[in-house]
């Protein structure tokens, strides 16, 4: 068995990006709200000083409905949780509106005194802290142009963090995203999320363009058969501390605070197909692992795909 890791989804469901097909970017989240999505984050990250160790956890992602990068506290938290020992990776998806500069001064301030340098200012460790920060970036052509995303993502990589980039294979978009790819830095990995809405299948030109972009891009059109065996490494925590093994399986009956180790990471499925790459990007017999390593579920790298 491999170093466990942990998905987090707080109650956060508000976005600042307007998307069209999107539910998060029509509800616009009161104070009350963000103050009860920021108390349940920081809760999550106190039991995580506890449950590192005693669960041996290498990575957790944080995997919001909306966009959290926006909000201080993911960044406060992500330094937490960068800086407790044995943690290898963490990470957040994102739309990338954030401000690098200001987001990783407070990324490495909450780290824990890990060669960071004191804020406001120059970060004396530039480079050291965010060898653990893995950025999930998606691009939204509705909101954004690939100059402006992609000057975001070698921003990133320039201080060392790491980065995956990614976008839903629309087949108008073929263009857009092959710009995109000519864009990004060489070593970063550019996925496509099939499109649930496109209403018929894909073309085999379609595929195969998708596919130079994706190598993945055929997996994600036919996810594996669910295998709960398959899937004893991971869990999927809820902001008020339900349990699922991934992020589309049933609920377990017990909870992330006050349940133990072993019922916590007991596989529980329900699922036909692992459906999404959260589900099977974090399974034990991933394909991907050869290329991603340890941590396949944040799409990192380990070498050239």
């Amino acid at each position: 068995m491999g170093r466990k890791t942990i998905c987090y989804r707080g109650s956060l469901k508000s976005c600042n990006y307007h998307c069209s097909y999107c539910p998060f970017s029509r509800h616009r989240a009161s104070a009350a709200e963000l103050e009860r999505d920021r108390q349940q984050f920081v809760r999550f990250c106190d039991s995580m000083e506890k449950k590192a160790a005693e669960s041996d956890i290498g990575a957790v992602f944080i995997v919001p409905y909306g966009e959290a990068s926006i909000h201080r506290w993911y960044w406060e938290g992500l330094g937490r949780l960068a800086g407790l020992p044995g943690i290898d990776r963490v990470g957040m998806q994102t739309n990338l509106s954030f401000s690098v500069e200001a987001c990783l001064n407070i990324f490495e301030f909450h780290c824990g005194g890990n060669d960071v340098g004191e804020m406001p200012g120059a970060r004396k460790g530039k480079g050291r802290p965010q060898k653990k920060l893995c950025i999930w970036a998606t691009f939204h052509p509705e909101m954004t142009d690939v100059d402006t995303f992609s000057d975001n993502c070698h921003k990133l990589t320039e201080n060392g963090v790491n980065l995956c980039v990614g976008a839903v294979g629309v087949p108008q978009n073929l263009s857009l995203l092959g710009r995109l790819r000519e864009k990004l830095p060489l070593d970063v990995y550019l996925w496509i999320n099939k499109m649930d809405g496109l209403r018929r299948n894909y073309t085999e030109e379609e595929r195969a363009a998708f596919s130079v972009i994706d190598p993945f891009f055929e997996v994600e059109l036919n996810p594996p058969a669910a295998d709960a065996a398959m899937c004893a490494d991971r869990c999927f925590v809820e902001a008020d501390g339900r349990v699922h093994t991934c992020n589309i399986s049933k609920a377990k009956t017990v909870n992330w605070y006050t349940g133990n180790a072993e019922e916590i990471f007991r596989p529980l499925c329900g699922r036909k197909r692992c459906s999404c790459y959260l589900a099977y990007g974090g399974r034990a017999d991933f394909e991907g692992r050869r290329h991603f390593g340890e941590y396949p579920i944040f799409r990192i790298p380990s070498g050239h795909i």
